[in-house]
């Protein structure tokens, strides 16, 4: 009898455990909905933005910039982002950094790492820059090319935050993580340091190289 009572107890923990994250995973996509719902394009580009008088903005009104230029000179490095997000404070903040992936088969079924790395890096150029990303979350929006291709020719309006064909993911910006990866990339890139392989099988089906079966880091 107490070894039941112990199991009924160790399965309510599990249960109370799993309703806790569930719950928290729901207010945090809330959150997120919530934002893109009030977000409305912005007349500015994302350098007129951040320069803006105080007179000239309303805290709490978030406004939506697309393919804007981002680069980081403490890393040397450059780029464009699809979708931001940002909002005025005491300073400019950014919510959401988003990218837009059309993967040709599959659909992944979480956030890749590439892709969390990629967002991570106009996050960190945006906050070199000034911008308070303490609080950005990095999403990646996942969607078949034949389908985006079928949307777009039929001019569908589909909220791509709610489409059944598409997955969405989102994690929080952690700007230690993005710096540690490029500090290793760092060692290649400027210290000729090999490379090391690492190959699995998310990695190796996109690589042009295991299509002929011809690697010089690892065999397939």
């Amino acid at each position: 009898m107490y070894q039941l009572l112990n199991i009924l107890a160790f399965l309510l923990l599990i249960t109370t455990i799993a309703f806790i994250g569930l719950i928290r995973s729901n207010t945090i996509h809330r959150r997120t909905s919530r934002i893109l719902r009030k977000a409305q394009n912005a007349p500015w580009n994302l350098v007129e933005f951040t320069r803006l008088h105080p007179s000239q903005w309303n805290r709490r009104e978030y406004y939506r910039f697309t393919e804007e230029p981002v680069r980081s000179f403490a890393h040397r490095y450059n780029g464009r982002f699809d979708t931001a997000i940002l909002h005025w404070e005491e300073a400019a903040v950014l919510d959401l950094m988003i990218e837009y992936k059309f993967p040709v088969r599959y659909l992944p079924k979480k956030m890749k790492e590439e892709d969390y790395f990629q967002t991570g890096l106009y996050s960190l150029a945006l906050a070199e820059s000034g911008i308070s990303c303490s609080s950005t979350k990095l999403v990646t929006v996942y969607c078949l090319q034949d389908v985006a291709k079928r949307c777009i020719h039929d001019k569908l309006k589909r909220n791509c935050w709610h489409c059944e064909h598409g997955r969405v993911f989102e994690k929080r910006f952690n700007p230690d993580t993005i710096q540690k990866h490029l500090k290793m990339l760092d060692e290649v890139w400027y210290k000729k340091r090999l490379p090391k392989a690492t190959p699995s099988e998310t990695k190796c089906k996109p690589c042009s190289f295991s299509k002929t079966g011809d690697c010089n880091y690892s065999v397939v």
